[in-house]
């Protein structure tokens, strides 16, 4: 075969492994979008929502304390509205934190952004995923209490005693219960774990399937109803039950 017809064969080659190489990086590390209802969602229910550089806020009437979120790996943040919305019914201002690349170790200090853009409310951290490793790690240096969704410490924070509630699906196909129920051992003392019936890894959200996971088991609704609540009664028992001043607004 002529050295040319070789080369050119050689190019071809290269052209489509290479370009097999982006489809597949593509495909394992694509964003996952809210899903197209959450806004007019939101929209509908007078919900209002404010962009800011370090993410977006749910705003209620009259805040009593902040919640910020750190997103899962790649998942778009406005996905967690439609579970943490209703939450400003009982007054918290919650932020859905923004973070580059959609990578919460990229972005470990947008919760205390949020927190200098309020620094009358008490603030609570929370997570989801590896956001949650994150949420885990500002809240064990800053003495804040947590909220964890399929998430765990990545050190051993069992020493500790700051508020932690810790939630978990018995469908994760990510983070199974076994494995979970293991990870847990590393959560500060007397720290809440509930295991929720029909959950899976995504149904944290609303940003449809992921890679590896398994289905959930029971309706959506009713699955981000008990989330919801415990994630409440969890906000509740901290305290923060009196609304500071209107300065804290600003």
């Amino acid at each position: 075969m002529p050295a040319k017809r070789i080369l050119l064969l050689l190019l071809l080659l290269a052209l489509a492994l290479g370009g097999g190489l982006v489809g597949a990086t593509f495909y394992l590390f694509r964003p996952y979008q809210a899903e197209a209802w959450v806004q007019p969602y939101l929209d509908r229910a007078g919900l209002a929502l404010e962009e800011a550089p370090y993410g977006l806020t749910l705003l209620p009437q009259a805040p009593k304390a902040l919640l910020a979120f750190y997103p899962g790996a790649r998942v778009d943040p406005l996905a967690y509205a439609p579970l943490l919305a209703p939450l400003t019914q009982a007054g918290y201002l919650v932020v859905l934190l923004k973070v580059p690349q959609g990578i919460a170790l990229l972005g470990k200090g947008r919760a205390l952004e949020a927190k200098a853009a309020h620094p009358n409310l008490p603030m609570a951290v929370g997570g989801h995923s590896l956001g949650g490793v994150v949420a885990a790690e500002v809240a064990a240096r800053e003495g804040l209490p947590l909220v964890l969704f399929a998430a765990y410490p990545e050190g051993n924070l069992s020493q500790e005693a700051f508020p932690t509630l810790a939630l978990y699906g018995t469908e994760d196909g990510l983070l199974p219960p076994e494995e979970a129920r293991r990870k847990a051992e590393r959560l500060p003392q007397n720290a809440r774990v509930v295991f929720v019936e029909g959950l899976n890894h995504a149904g944290f959200g609303a940003y449809g399937p992921q890679r590896g996971d398994r289905p959930a088991t029971r309706p959506r609704e009713a699955l981000w109803e008990e989330v919801r609540e415990e994630v409440l009664l969890f906000l509740e028992g901290l305290g923060w039950d009196t609304p500071p001043s209107p300065k804290a607004l600003r």
